[in-house]
């Protein structure tokens, strides 16, 4: 029995000291899942599956990121309510509120956020599209949704496509850049909608940005969407700057419609005269400084650009290739602009700023009507102390004396 057992140990001993296996735990993960397979395949036909099958390398978890389950992931076009979703550790399953309909192509969407175990986030969506009757419509609607007074693409941003007259309700999401795209519609009418969804619920609320637009769709349609809070109330002034004696600038509760000129501003004086107002500027353009310096940036980037670079080796990711970024047509809001005085300011004074035709993005308009007082130049700094008569410098310390007498040696 004694030798069955040191056998034993010596065999588990040996087990162990041979194996290279990680230690318990498995070595450090740092990739995201991996989509491995997605049932059934975009592109099928004649498809009546019980769910969409998601597939990974790997268990995910129930917890994204960005959402407070696995459902604020997954879109499903047309839109049946919220999705049901179905984890099955590395499988998700995906499925309406209702049965498929018949001779419709779904489009499922698995938007970013997916992490695994170990909190490695999916940064990349993805799409499958197929459909419960024999072919694919090939209409098309593709654009892009800005922040209009902000001047960029929104990331992200949720898009509907309410078809006309029996408001199915087609969904998907901008990509990073603001770029949207429905594919497979049918010819016909559809209001577009594009919004902020700031709160993740999927749904527009009153003070989220949003634009809407008609299309009347025969094959493909473009289109841009200008997002911005939609405020039945005009614009105010929040901020009233003086840069200088002629340099006065604006600051608006929310954006102003363009085109903006002096016939909008009145100045007047404490004693109600009028002080002409020479010139209107855009805030943005105004900070931009001078428009040469502007044009020679503007030079130098061309030729950056212009210098061809070396095609990647084969098997190399390109890492210059990016998605192109959606760039707004049109003019733009304005939140700030600058006024230049024909005659300069009077310091300490006071003076009122009126307007009565400035209008936010909707055209509604209210009176303004502010007070402010040009600041007095700060006082000169008191004259510089005579300087007094320069003091010797101090002498420095005497070395420490060195005996030089000689001596004589001691006797014998």
């Amino acid at each position: 029995m004694r030798r069955l057992i040191a056998v034993a140990l010596v065999a588990a001993f040996g087990v162990g000291c041979a194996s290279s296996q990680y230690p318990p735990g498995g070595p450090e993960d740092h990739e995201p899942p991996h989509l491995l397979v997605v049932a059934p395949e975009s592109g099928a036909v004649n498809a009546r599956p019980k769910a969409v099958i998601f597939r990974f390398d790997e268990v995910v978890s129930e917890r994204p990121q960005g959402a407070t389950d696995l459902r604020g992931l997954f879109l499903i076009s047309p839109r049946d309510g919220d999705a049901r979703v179905d984890w099955h550790r590395s499988s998700i399953d995906v499925r309406g509120r209702h049965d498929w309909r018949p001779n419709t192509v779904y489009t499922i969407t698995l938007l970013p956020g997916l992490t695994d175990l170990r909190g490695n986030i999916r940064k990349d969506g993805a799409t499958v599209a197929f459909s419960t009757g024999p072919t694919f419509p090939k209409g098309r609607i593709a654009g892009a949704i800005f922040d209009w007074a902000g001047n960029r693409g929104i990331p992200l941003g949720a898009i509907e496509a309410v078809r006309r007259p029996d408001s199915t309700v087609f969904v998907t999401r901008a990509d990073s850049t603001g770029r949207f795209e429905f594919q497979f519609l049918s010819p016909g009418t559809y209001i577009v909608y594009g919004y902020l969804d700031a709160n993740n619920n999927r749904a527009r609320d009153p003070r989220e940005m949003f634009d809407s637009s008609v299309v009347v769709l025969a094959d493909t349609a473009a289109l841009q969407l200008l997002a911005f809070v939609h405020d039945s109330v005009g614009p105010g002034l929040s901020a009233i700057e003086v840069r200088d004696s002629v340099t006065v600038r604006l600051t608006f509760d929310q954006p102003v419609a363009a085109p903006v000129d002096t016939s909008l501003f009145r100045m007047l004086a404490s004693d109600s005269s009028r002080v002409r107002i020479a010139q209107v500027i855009p805030a943005a353009a105004f900070d931009r400084g001078i428009a040469d310096s502007v044009q020679r940036a503007d030079s130098l980037r061309r030729i950056r650009d212009s210098i061809p670079l070396p095609p990647p080796r084969r098997g190399q990711r390109d890492s210059t290739a990016r998605a192109p970024v959606a760039t707004l047509t049109g003019p733009l809001p304005m939140t700030a602009i600058v006024l230049r005085m024909a005659t300069p300011l009077r310091a300490g004074a006071q003076y009122r700023i009126e307007t009565a035709a400035l209008r936010n993005l909707l055209g509604k308009a209210r009176l303004i009507s502010r007070v402010f007082t040009v600041p007095k130049p700060p006082p000169a700094p008191p004259p510089a102390a005579a300087d007094s008569p320069r003091r010797p410098p101090p002498a420095a310390p005497p070395a420490p004396a060195t005996d030089t007498t000689r001596r004589r040696p001691p006797r014998q």
